[in-house]
């Protein structure tokens, strides 16, 4: 029996980058529910049931929600024990794993920013890698483009995620080792 994973997530960039990386064996979707940084554990748990229930239809074994921290006033820790709660109390029609960004999905883009940088030209060359984890990473990784470039999280994001080596990463974002850890094997081909 195959295992098909499904991953909602909250927004168009997490959407584009996902499924661009995740095809075979997993079927990703875009919540219609409240997203951003106002947005209550609670409420992304109740408005989750419509993609859940999708991802059922479609036959996927279990299924993975992926939030952003962003700039909520609970510490990562204190708002992923409050959003899991939030979904252990709901009965769902398939096992449902919840991992959070740790600010936002750009950081786990930077969590691998040294490599990456001397694969993509949009990219300034030979950044250094340090830890991102917990900072605005759009706004860091937009101080990584080139000179007159822009970022686009729909544009760049994909062609940074496709790449992005997931065993180096993991070790320098403690929320996409836990994000990877629901996901099972991400290196299977696609």
């Amino acid at each position: 029996m195959n295992d098909l994973v499904g991953i909602v997530v909250d927004g168009e960039g997490d959407y584009a980058s996902l499924k661009k990386r995740f095809q075979r064996g997993f079927k990703v979707l875009k919540t219609d529910g409240p997203r951003g940084h106002t947005a209550a554990s609670q409420e992304i748990a109740r408005k989750s049931r419509k993609q859940i229930g999708i991802l059922a239809a479609f036959r996927c074994n279990r299924a993975i929600v992926l939030v952003d921290l962003e700039e909520r006033p609970d510490s990562y820790d204190m708002f992923l024990a409050n959003l899991r709660g939030s979904f252990e109390v709901i009965p769902f029609p398939i096992p449902i794993s919840v991992a959070v960004a740790n600010t936002m999905i750009e950081n786990w883009f930077l969590a691998d920013i040294e490599y990456l940088s001397g694969k993509r030209a949009f990219l300034k060359q030979g950044l250094a890698q340090k830890n991102y984890e917990g900072t605005n990473g759009k706004k860091e990784l937009k101080q990584c483009m080139r000179q007159g470039i822009s970022y686009s999280e729909t544009k760049h994001g994909p062609q940074l995620f496709e790449i992005l080596r997931f065993d180096f990463a993991r070790t320098n974002s403690r929320s996409f080792d836990d994000f990877l850890s629901h996901l099972g094997d991400p290196q299977r081909p696609d």
